[in-house]
Protein backbone atom coordinates (compact mmCIF):
# COMPACT_ATOMS: atom_id res chain seq x y z
CA UNK A 1 0.00 0.00 0.00
CA UNK A 2 1.16 2.80 -0.84
CA UNK A 3 1.96 5.85 1.57
CA UNK A 4 0.38 9.38 0.96
CA UNK A 5 1.82 11.46 2.98
CA UNK A 6 -1.23 14.80 3.48
CA UNK A 7 -3.90 12.60 1.88
CA UNK A 8 -7.31 12.64 3.75
CA UNK A 9 -10.26 10.92 3.11
CA UNK A 10 -12.45 13.45 2.62
CA UNK A 11 -10.81 16.88 2.24
CA UNK A 12 -8.22 16.86 -0.31
CA UNK A 13 -4.74 16.64 0.23
CA UNK A 14 -3.46 18.98 3.21
CA UNK A 15 -0.40 20.57 5.11
CA UNK A 16 0.19 21.93 8.54
CA UNK A 17 3.58 23.43 9.62
CA UNK A 18 4.19 24.94 12.58
CA UNK A 19 6.96 27.03 14.72
CA UNK A 20 7.58 28.40 17.77
CA UNK A 21 8.78 32.00 17.58
CA UNK A 22 10.56 34.40 19.80
CA UNK A 23 7.82 36.73 20.79
CA UNK A 24 5.37 37.35 23.01
CA UNK A 25 1.60 36.11 21.44
CA UNK A 26 0.80 39.72 21.21
CA UNK A 27 4.15 40.97 19.71
CA UNK A 28 3.77 37.96 17.49
CA UNK A 29 0.38 38.74 16.43
CA UNK A 30 0.46 42.50 15.92
CA UNK A 31 3.01 42.18 13.99
CA UNK A 32 1.71 39.57 11.52
CA UNK A 33 -1.04 41.55 11.38
CA UNK A 34 1.34 44.68 10.51
CA UNK A 35 1.63 46.17 6.87
CA UNK A 36 4.88 44.97 6.97
CA UNK A 37 3.99 41.42 8.01
CA UNK A 38 0.69 41.52 5.78
CA UNK A 39 3.46 41.62 3.13
CA UNK A 40 5.07 37.98 3.92
CA UNK A 41 2.01 35.86 3.81
CA UNK A 42 -1.26 37.63 2.43
CA UNK A 43 -0.43 37.12 -1.14
CA UNK A 44 -3.80 35.02 -2.66
CA UNK A 45 -6.10 34.92 1.03
CA UNK A 46 -8.80 35.95 1.12
CA UNK A 47 -9.40 38.73 3.57
CA UNK A 48 -13.19 38.07 4.34
CA UNK A 49 -12.11 36.19 7.41
CA UNK A 50 -14.87 33.15 8.13
CA UNK A 51 -13.05 33.11 11.32
CA UNK A 52 -11.29 35.97 13.15
CA UNK A 53 -10.58 35.36 16.87
CA UNK A 54 -8.24 37.99 17.71
CA UNK A 55 -4.58 36.53 19.44
CA UNK A 56 -5.88 32.95 18.84
CA UNK A 57 -6.73 32.11 14.89
CA UNK A 58 -7.90 33.02 11.96
CA UNK A 59 -10.16 31.03 8.88
CA UNK A 60 -9.89 31.80 5.42
CA UNK A 61 -9.55 30.87 1.79
CA UNK A 62 -6.01 30.60 0.04
CA UNK A 63 -5.35 29.80 -3.27
CA UNK A 64 -1.37 30.16 -4.30
CA UNK A 65 -0.99 32.20 -7.44
CA UNK A 66 -0.39 28.81 -9.66
CA UNK A 67 -3.99 27.08 -8.16
CA UNK A 68 -7.05 27.59 -9.97
CA UNK A 69 -9.43 26.58 -6.73
CA UNK A 70 -8.86 27.97 -3.46
CA UNK A 71 -8.17 25.66 -0.49
CA UNK A 72 -8.70 26.52 3.62
CA UNK A 73 -6.41 28.37 5.55
CA UNK A 74 -5.96 28.01 9.41
CA UNK A 75 -3.65 30.07 10.79
CA UNK A 76 -3.35 29.82 14.96
CA UNK A 77 -1.29 31.80 17.50
CA UNK A 78 -0.54 29.43 20.67
CA UNK A 79 0.80 30.73 23.56
CA UNK A 80 3.85 29.18 25.50
CA UNK A 81 4.17 28.74 28.90
CA UNK A 82 7.35 30.83 28.67
CA UNK A 83 5.84 33.98 28.07
CA UNK A 84 8.08 35.42 25.69
CA UNK A 85 7.33 32.42 23.17
CA UNK A 86 4.55 31.53 20.47
CA UNK A 87 3.85 28.74 18.47
CA UNK A 88 2.53 29.49 15.10
CA UNK A 89 0.47 27.41 13.30
CA UNK A 90 -0.51 27.15 9.88
CA UNK A 91 -3.14 24.30 8.26
CA UNK A 92 -4.00 24.21 4.70
CA UNK A 93 -6.66 21.87 3.18
CA UNK A 94 -8.66 20.94 -0.10
CA UNK A 95 -5.73 20.93 -1.67
CA UNK A 96 -5.86 19.02 -5.29
CA UNK A 97 -2.97 16.91 -5.73
CA UNK A 98 0.12 15.98 -4.45
CA UNK A 99 1.96 18.66 -6.49
CA UNK A 100 -0.25 21.37 -4.41
CA UNK A 101 0.71 20.13 -1.44
CA UNK A 102 4.24 20.29 -2.22
CA UNK A 103 4.07 23.85 -3.33
CA UNK A 104 2.26 24.83 -0.29
CA UNK A 105 4.59 23.49 1.57
CA UNK A 106 7.58 25.91 0.12
CA UNK A 107 5.09 28.63 0.22
CA UNK A 108 3.81 28.63 4.15
CA UNK A 109 7.87 27.40 5.14
CA UNK A 110 9.24 30.28 3.11
CA UNK A 111 6.31 32.60 5.29
CA UNK A 112 7.62 30.83 8.58
CA UNK A 113 11.31 31.34 7.62
CA UNK A 114 10.47 35.36 6.55
CA UNK A 115 8.74 35.81 9.70
CA UNK A 116 11.19 34.66 12.01
CA UNK A 117 13.70 37.44 10.12
CA UNK A 118 11.17 40.01 10.60
CA UNK A 119 10.81 38.82 14.17
CA UNK A 120 14.25 39.84 14.75
CA UNK A 121 14.80 42.61 12.44
CA UNK A 122 12.20 44.32 15.03
CA UNK A 123 14.30 43.30 18.22
CA UNK A 124 17.40 44.77 17.41
CA UNK A 125 15.73 48.44 16.20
Amino acid sequence: MENNIGLTKGAGWQFGIRKTMPANLETLWNIFFSDRGLSYWSEGVDQDFSTFNKYSHIRTKWRHKDFTEAANLQIRFIPSKNKDKTTISFHVDKLKNEGQREVTREYWSKVIEDLKLLLESQSQS
